[in-house]
This record gives structure tokens, C-alpha cells and sequence, in this order.
């Protein structure tokens, strides 16, 4: 199966671009306007220490991987589980941004002690001492996150802070330590909505998607993956084994190399030059056909597949067709899919 880095996934056009565009909507209408967070895929969910990066789980960018990490590791999250948990992120990367973690006020509250990022514990033991009947921290999963460490406590109390037409005073109204943590969040939201952050917003990836060689058998430690081969095709893979070949069948590698060269090369080769044509003619942004392009590399690469030299040029036209139709799609409706593909 494809190695991690070779996937081809992008967190545009992707299952997780909406939950993170709606988290975003309730940041702003929060009147947040100076965080900027940095999302990126990853092997799991969460903020870079100390910084304002948040990085997503790949397995929801695609309904198929969605599927595979829930037969695999027994969980699935929902459209709503996908939106609370970049609230959640985004209550991290708040208390990141404006180093909540010096003030006094989010010490005593939070009941900060010693270094606040050097005391985080490195599992999830944390449930075995947690206090299901305690009234001093919020609960919206049920599973006592908040009750891991002071930065899940604010992190897991801004998202329930930042959920829109939701009355969080009435909810807990009768816990004590939980409503006095939400309207410290709705205080210090206030005096620092329109304030720069403390710190540089520039993107630190922590393990990024990039980096990781493991093909995804290895990482869900899948026995088959037989089953789901040629559904994890992704949106584009299709239209490219109509367009190219796979694996050409001339065993003499010298006589393969004469007649054929990779689809990925060939792409890459004619970048330039189909960029400016379909730019012109579709009126799509450059860089919008430079990421279609990007993908179309990346996958014709993971399938394996070859252009016959001999068709070169009726394959030139071809493919900048196939990337202008695509690309005046996304110039009409910011997507690359049309309405019967669904929403990938």
C-alpha cells in the first residue's frame, strides 16, 4: 500500500477543509481576528507546543481511510467530533499565542503548577485517576479530557466557550469550578480578541504527513487491505488511468525507457507551459492550477503510471483539457468537484 508521504493528500478538497472552515467561522464571529493558526495533516490530531500550528488527522481526509482507521483501531469521528476537535486545537493554540500559561489569573484558575508544557503526561492514564463526579471542569465528550492537564482543561473549556447559540452559563450554571473557568475564557477573550499575539505566527510542523515513510498497512497495522485498494483511489484517479497507462508491459528496461516516460515526469516537463495556457483560458488563479497540478504528479506517481512517447502529444492535450475543465470548475465554485462527486 502507499507510504504515508506519497498519498497525495491535501487539506483542500478534502472531508476535514469544512469541519476546519466551520471551527474557523465561530473563531471570527468569537471576534478572534488576530490568531492565525496553521493547519497541516499528520498521523493524529493536535497544537505544536508553544505555537499556533495544529495538525489534523489524515485518516478523516478520505472516506476510505475513514473507514479503514475505524475497522482498524475501533474509532470513527464524526462531522461534529471533526468541528469540536478543531475548536478544541484552536483553544490551544489561543492560550499558545497570547502565553496564557505566564498570567497569574490563568495559573490560579487552571491550577497551573510547575512548567506547563514540561509537566503534559505522556499517556492517557489520566482517566483512572479522573473524578467523573467532579464540578470543576467541563465534560462535552464524556471522557473527562479536561481533567488530563491544565492546557486540555482551557483547551477543552474554550471549545465548549466558542460553540455558537450555545448557553454555557445555563448548562453550568450548577458547576461551580466549571462556570468560573468559562468566564474567565469569555473575559480574557474579550481583552485580547483584538490584540496582536505574543508570538510569531509562522508555520512549525511537528511530524507532518511528509515526513512519514510507513505505507498505510504499516500504520494501522491493517492484515489486508485488499478490500479497500481500489476504492482508496482518491478524486483524481481515476480520470488518470483513463489518461495514462499503468505499469507498461515491455519487460527489457532499456526498451522501456525508449518508449515510454513516467506520467510524472511528463507533467512535470509541461508544468509550466499548461499553467500558463489553462490560467488564460479558465481564468483560475496560478497557484490554483499549480496545486491540481502537484496532485496529479503525486498520484501519477503512487499509481505508477507512463505516457508512450509516441502519444505524447495527443496525451498533451488531453491532459490540459482534463486540467482545464477541472480548473474552471474550481474558478466557478471553489472546488475542483463538481456537485455529483460529493463533498472530498
Amino acid at each position: 500500500m502507499t507510504p504515508l508521504n506519497r498519498l497525495g493528500l491535501r487539506l483542500e478538497d478534502s472531508l476535514l477543509e469544512e469541519p476546519v472552515r466551520v471551527a474557523m467561522a465561530d473563531l471570527r464571529r468569537a471576534g478572534i481576528k488576530k490568531l492565525e493558526p496553521h493547519f497541516y495533516l499528520s498521523t493524529g490530531y493536535g497544537t505544536v507546543a508553544g505555537t499556533t500550528s495544529i495538525a489534523l488527522g489524515f485518516y478523516d481526509c478520505d472516506p476510505v481511510l475513514k473507514e479503514l482507521n475505524r475497522e482498524t483501531r475501533g474509532f470513527e469521528y464524526s462531522f461534529d467530533d471533526q468541528v469540536d476537535l478543531v475548536r478544541h486545537e484552536l483553544g490551544h493554540a489561543f492560550s499558545y499565542a497570547y502565553k496564557l500559561y505566564r498570567r497569574k489569573d490563568f495559573r490560579e484558575i487552571f491550577n497551573v503548577r510547575g512548567n506547563y508544557f514540561h509537566t503534559y503526561p505522556a499517556t492517557n492514564r489520566y482517566i483512572e485517576r479522573a473524578n467523573p463526579w467532579s464540578r470543576d471542569f467541563v465534560n462535552p465528550n464524556g471522557d473527562y479530557y479536561a481533567q488530563k492537564h491544565p492546557d486540555d482543561d482551557f483547551a477543552e473549556t474554550f471549545s465548549v466557550w466558542l460553540r455558537p447559540r450555545y448557553n454555557w452559563r445555563r448548562t453550568y450554571r450548577l458547576y461551580p469550578g466549571a462556570l468560573r473557568k468559562l468566564e474567565f475564557v469569555d473575559n480574557i477573550v474579550n481583552e485580547l480578541r483584538r490584540e496582536a499575539p505574543a508570538i510569531e505566527q509562522k508555520p512549525y510542523l511537528f511530524e507532518p504527513l511528509e515526513e512519514f515513510t510507513l505505507t498505510v498497512r504499516q500504520f494501522l497495522k491493517v492484515r489486508s487491505t485488499r478490500p479497500y485498494r481500489l476504492r482508496a483511489t482518491g478524486y483524481i484517479d481515476s480520470n488518470l488511468f483513463e489518461l495514462f497507462w499503468q505499469s507498461p508491459s515491455p519487460r527489457d528496461l532499456a526498451r522501456r525507457r525508449r518508449e515510454y516516460v513516467l506520467a510524472d515526469n511528463f507533467i512535470r516537463k509541461h508544468k509550466r507551459n499548461i499553467v500558463a495556457q489553462v490560467s488564460r483560458w479558465t481564468g483560475a488563479d496560478d497557484q490554483v492550477v499549480k496545486d491540481l497540478l502537484d496532485k496529479c504528479r503525486s498520484r501519477a506517481d503512487a499509481l505508477d503510471l507512463w505516457v508512450r512517447k509516441d502519444q505524447r502529444e495527443k496525451k498533451l492535450v488531453e491532459f490540459t483539457s482534463y486540467v482545464s475543465y477541472r480548473c474552471a470548475l474550481y474558478a466557478l465554485n471553489d472546488k475542483y468537484l463538481n456537485g455529483s462527486n460529493g463533498r472530498r
